[in-house]
C-alpha cells in the first residue's frame, strides 16, 4: 500500500477540483474507498517542507516521490489512488 499525500491550499480552484474528484472516486469505486490520502495545506502547515521541490498545486506525492504537479485530471487521480489499494 502506497503513502499518498496531496499538497494543496485553500482557495485554489484546481485543488478544490482534485479534492472533489478524490471524494467522487471513493464513492464511485468501492475498492478506492479505504485509500488514505494525507491532505497538507501548504499555507497552514507551520515550517512546511515537501520531500522534494514543487511549484504548483495540487501536487501529489506517492511514497515520498512527486507523482503529479499542477492541474490533474480525474483519471490521473484514479491512477494515483489505485497505487494505494
Amino acid at each position: 500500500m502506497a503513502n499518498i499525500t496531496l499538497y494543496h491550499f485553500e482557495g485554489c480552484p484546481a485543488c478544490a477540483r482534485a479534492k472533489e474528484w478524490i471524494s467522487q472516486l471513493k464513492t464511485e469505486k468501492p475498492e478506492l474507498a479505504k485509500v488514505n490520502v494525507e491532505m497538507v495545506d501548504v499555507h497552514k502547515t507551520p515550517n512546511f517542507r515537501a520531500p522534494e521541490p514543487f511549484y504548483y498545486v495540487p501536487t501529489f506525492f506517492v511514497n515520498g516521490k512527486k507523482a503529479v504537479e499542477g492541474e490533474v485530471t480525474k483519471d490521473g487521480i484514479e491512477r494515483i489512488l489505485r497505487q494505494g489499494v
